[in-house]
């Protein structure tokens, strides 16, 4: 497929994905989730697709936070990754339970990595409650994530509670 082709929004889309990569790899991805958020910045609406209607600042922002959150879960830099995750977080309405359930787990398996255990405790049980019904891997997969980096937090009891209950409503994966 040709990139120039491509309208804002989904080039944005598919920048926040080509982005995930460098990530994964411990590099630096920003330029990518900037050039993702120059693309979206530059989208008109009513140019768009109609099937990416649902794509927003939310959508945007959590994408882009998970993308720069795998480079900070190998070293690079957090703070980047934990403001647009957050802004993720606010930005989703309430009723919007897997973008939203998503970018809360996504921030607290920052904060439980980098930053604040007790923080992410906090941010994981509020995560597991905007699951409610949804199911699918990747929803699942992203609690497993904060178990996963709680690990090392081990000798706390609600950071144990917590792994204990993300096994519960997500199972271990295994």
């Amino acid at each position: 497929m040709r990139a120039d082709r491509l309208s804002p929004e989904v080039a944005a889309v598919v920048h926040t994905r080509r982005a995930r990569a460098p990530g994964l790899a411990g590099a630096d991805c920003r330029a990518a989730v900037r050039e993702a958020e120059d693309l979206f910045a530059a989208a008109t609406p009513g140019n768009e697709p109609a099937w990416i209607a649902y794509y927003d600042r939310a959508h945007l922002a959590r994408d882009s936070g998970r993308a720069l959150l795998h480079s900070a879960l190998n070293g690079g830099e957090h703070e980047e990754a934990r403001a647009r995750l957050a802004e993720s977080v606010a930005r989703f309405p309430e009723g919007h339970s897997r973008g939203k359930a998503l970018a809360k787990a996504n921030l607290a398996v920052l904060t439980m990595a980098r930053d604040d255990p007790h923080h992410a405790v906090a941010l994981g049980h509020d995560a597991l409650e905007s699951l409610g019904g949804v199911r699918s891997d990747r929803v699942d997969a992203a609690p497993r994530q904060l178990a996963t980096a709680g690990r090392r937090h081990g000798r706390l009891a609600d950071v144990r509670e917590l792994n204990r209950r993300v096994a519960r409503v997500v199972g271990t994966g295994k």
